[in-house]
C-alpha cells in the first residue's frame, strides 16, 4: 500500500511558512539559554526569516540584513575548508566564530520553496549569537533539533548528519 505524502499535507502560502518558521526562531531564541538572536539567510546573503526581537528598528533590520551577508560569507569560506588529500572529503557541519562580546554558529537549514529567487527555490543557513557563557554544546543540539523542525517547511530538508552530505557549505 502506498500513501501519498503531499495529499495529507495541507497547502500554505510563502507567508504563513515564514511566520511559523519565525514562531520557531523566536521559541529558540526565548528557550535556548545564551542564545540572544537567530535568523535565517539564503546562501546568496538575504536575510529570509527574522525573530521578533530583531525587527524592533530600522537599525535592528539593517543589522539582520548585514549578518545574513556575513552568513552568505562564511558559508562560501566553509566550502573551501577540504580535509587531508589521502582521507575522504567529509563537508564542514557548522561554523563556530568565537568573538569577545559574543559566539556566532552557522549550519545549513536546507531548501525552502517559500523563499525564491526567480522562482527557484534557494538553499539556506542559520546563523545563531549567544552571549560568550552560553554552552556551545547545548547550544549545538538546540540547533540541530531547530533545523529538524524546519523540516516540514523545507523542499530538501537538511539530512541527520551520517558525516555525508552538503554541510554547511
Amino acid at each position: 500500500m502506498t500513501h501519498d505524502v503531499n495529499a495529507a499535507a495541507p497547502v500554505i502560502s510563502p507567508e504563513e511558512v515564514k511566520g511559523e518558521m519565525t514562531r520557531l526562531i523566536d521559541e529558540f531564541v526565548e528557550d535556548t539559554p545564551g542564545v540572544t538572536h537567530a535568523l535565517l539567510a539564503s546562501r546568496d546573503g538575504l536575510t529570509q526569516v527574522v525573530p521578533s526581537n530583531m525587527l524592533s528598528t530600522k537599525s535592528d533590520a539593517d543589522w539582520a540584513d548585514e549578518l545574513a551577508a556575513a552568513a552568505s560569507g562564511l558559508a562560501a569560506l566553509a566550502k573551501g575548508v577540504k580535509g587531508r588529500p589521502e582521507g575522504e572529503q567529509r563537508p564542514v557541519q557548522q561554523v563556530l566564530i568565537e568573538r569577545d562580546d559574543a559566539l556566532f554558529l552557522l549550519t545549513e537549514a536546507g531548501v525552502g520553496s517559500a523563499f525564491t529567487e526567480n522562482g527557484k527555490s534557494v538553499a539556506t543557513v542559520l546563523l545563531v549569537l549567544t552571549r560568550t557563557d552560553a554552552n556551545v554544546g547545548t547550544v549545538a543540539y538546540a540547533v540541530g533539533r531547530l533545523v529538524q523542525r524546519f523540516s516540514p517547511f523545507m523542499t530538501t530538508p537538511v539530512r541527520a548528519h551520517d558525516g555525508q552530505g552538503d554541510g554547511v557549505a
